[in-house]
């Protein structure tokens, strides 16, 4: 077994890529990797993290808008980094990446719009700083992201229409409490979105005077269907499970409605079943979803992890689109065993 995580990681992701048919991430992020990993495997430190407290600071995506690429989100730089830091560190390589790959007006834009969180704004109560976000393709690098934790006051510091998006939001949702902010730079454009957490139940109906005043709400109908149907019909959310995103994508809102799964008591136990059932009406995203599961569960396991965000998407012009957030397996330690098949008992495809 390699000394770090980060020889584990490499073999992880250089896998996954190869099965997916994308660019091998570590040509992008190899030395992100490694001074993210740099402690022995099993290391318990690696459980303090904002992302996924208890476990590796790094998580893969399914999503129906970008099937067949390989997503990832992560923590960087390990346990011992402060927030300040972290901030610094990422920054610095996503203006590389982004100057490298999509050329200087992206990076002039991602400049423009991470400017105000990359000074010293946070307080001494940060948790993460910023993370990391990236997806990959079959022609290199698709998206760069970073994720910026939000300061007494950040709202302040976003573009015009998006801060006013912003407070209507938390004045149709008072339990909303903006956390972070991603700028993402991809090929063809840019984009700015603003999280917040949920305080508080929350029915899903409630979602529907923002989601008008916001221009999507003759989408709630398609977004109550998939989450009561996934979620064994379940329409009132709890404390503590509930995050709200919004962009502007330049033709619109874009709403983000993401389901913290360890949140939900008693999840189905069949929600792979109900997922499958709700893009049978989407047979592309269907199959794109099998394979990507079937691609990403590394050798000798049985799945490709849990999941532990099903996020639900719609803009004015497009329903209700699905990501789903995994729990990698496969980082933890490597396996000599061959990779599980249908017939050997095995499903490739389980959830949680």
């Amino acid at each position: 077994m390699p000394a770090t995580l980060a020889g584990i990681a490499r073999h992880r992701l250089a896998a996954a890529s190869r099965r997916l048919g994308t660019k091998n991430p570590v040509d992008y992020i190899g030395g992100l990797i490694d001074r993210t990993f740099d402690l022995p495997p099993g290391d318990p430190r690696y459980g303090k993290n904002a992302l996924l407290p208890g476990h590796l600071p790094i998580e893969h995506s399914f999503s129906e808008t970008a099937r067949g690429s390989l997503r990832l989100d992560m923590e960087p730089l390990g346990p011992m980094a402060t927030p300040h830091g972290r901030v610094h560190e990422v920054s610095r390589e996503a203006r590389r990446m982004i100057a490298g790959q999509f050329g200087n007006a992206a990076l002039r834009w991602f400049d423009e719009r991470s400017e105000p969180h990359r000074g010293s704004r946070l307080s001494g109560g940060a948790r993460f700083g910023a993370w990391f976000g990236a997806a990959f393709d079959k022609d290199g690098m698709q998206e760069c992201k970073v994720y910026y934790e939000l300061a007494d006051g950040g709202l302040d510091d976003l573009p015009p229409t998006l801060r006013h998006v912003c407070r209507v939001a938390q004045a149709c949702l008072p339990g909303l409490v903006p956390i972070f902010s991603s700028v993402a730079c991809s090929r063809s454009q840019g984009g700015q979105r603003v999280y917040f957490f949920h305080q508080g139940d929350l029915r899903l109906l409630d979602l529907e005077p923002l989601m008008n005043q916001i221009g999507v709400g003759h989408q709630l109908p398609g977004m109550l269907t998939a989450v009561g149907l996934i979620l064994g019909g379940r329409f009132v959310l709890p404390d503590g499970s509930v995050v709200v995103a919004l962009r502007d994508t330049g033709r619109g809102i874009e709403m983000k409605l993401e389901i913290l799964l360890p949140g939900i008591p008693d999840p189905p136990r069949e929600m792979h079943g109900l997922i499958q059932m709700h893009l049978q009406q989407r047979p592309d995203s269907q199959r794109a979803l099998e394979q990507w599961l079937a691609a990403m569960a590394p050798d000798g396991a049985r799945s490709a992890g849990d999941m532990s965000v099903l996020s639900v998407r719609v803009t004015p012009a497009t329903g209700a689109r699905l990501t789903l957030y995994f729990r990698p397996s496969g980082y933890e330690q490597t396996s000599s065993r061959s990779r599980p098949s249908a017939d050997a008992g095995l499903d490739p495809y389980a959830y949680p």
